[in-house]
């Protein structure tokens, strides 16, 4: 039987466990998952298109001994779209910043996927004394290495008849190397987005530069990548540099195609914390 112990802000406590939870964010309502007890916070942000169910069967393992914050950050699963239609990697980054605020979380682990990865980045480039560690999965490298000409290619493409072309050959693409459940249910997910946040989003990450975020935080750092993005303009090639670890036979959603290596993967990480 549920007991409801107290319900505020959207915090539904059950038996001394948040099980549902929502807070004004800047522009909306951000929702979030709050598990766990003990050993330093684990807090995951998804990528573009994506919700707290990504990383579902990693938290797992981890909630016996760990809290784990799952965040959506705005426009994705149940967090409201932006009032104000802003889907700057800044602007998610509050979103980020409100809800650990919120739960007084002062020093954690941050790991993020793909669009979340520069969100993570850039939370941690603001907020270098917080992030005790840094796990960036399959993130975007330096767009800034792409000609310009390209990258206003891309972004006239994604305004023109071509949108649904151009959008399903990339997801096509990322998901190339998944297994089938995998591929079907993020092409599924992918192709309910809205067009206007994957034309802002998109721009926005083909503009996005991580170097200055690289070079403010200085703290332990992990990428884990798929062979595609293990070129010389990866992520964890720029700046300084920094460890990496590769994920075979997976498409870019590697936690969902290989989740018991990624689940090692960090866990190994998460032992120096």
């Amino acid at each position: 039987m549920i007991t409801l112990a107290t319900s505020v802000f959207g915090i539904v406590l059950c038996k001394g466990e948040i099980i549902k939870t929502s807070v004004h964010g800047p522009t909306g309502k951000i929702s979030y998952k709050d598990e766990g007890f003990g050993g330093m916070p684990v807090v995951f942000i998804h990528s573009f298109g994506g919700n707290v169910s990504h990383w579902q069967e990693i938290k797992e393992s981890l909630i016996p001994s760990r809290r784990v914050v799952r965040i959506e950050l705005r426009g994705h699963g149940d967090s409201e779209f932006p009032k104000d239609g802003d889907y700057r990697i800044s602007s998610m980054a509050q979103d980020l910043a409100t809800v650990v605020n919120l739960l007084g979380l002062q020093r954690f682990v941050l790991v993020g996927h793909s669009m979340g990865g520069s969100v993570a980045l850039q939370y941690a480039g603001e907020n270098p004394s917080r992030v005790a560690g840094l796990v960036l999965v399959d993130s975007n490298g330096d767009p800034k290495k792409l000609p310009e000409s390209i990258r206003t290619q891309i972004k006239n493409a994604l305004y023109s008849d071509a949108y649904v072309q151009t959008t399903e050959d990339y997801w096509e693409q990322l998901l190339a190397n998944s297994r089938s459940e995998v591929k079907e249910r993020l092409m599924g997910e992918l192709t309910r987005t809205p067009k206007d946040m994957v034309i802002k989003i998109t721009s926005e990450l083909l503009d996005y530069d991580p170097n200055h975020s690289l070079k403010r935080y200085v703290g332990p750092k992990l990428a884990i990548v798929t062979s595609e993005n293990d070129d010389q303009f990866a992520l964890h090639r720029l700046h300084l540099g920094f460890p990496h670890t590769v994920v075979a036979n997976a498409g870019h959603w590697l936690q969902l195609d290989q989740p018991e290596e990624f689940r090692n993967i960090l866990e190994t990480f998460l032992q120096k914390f």
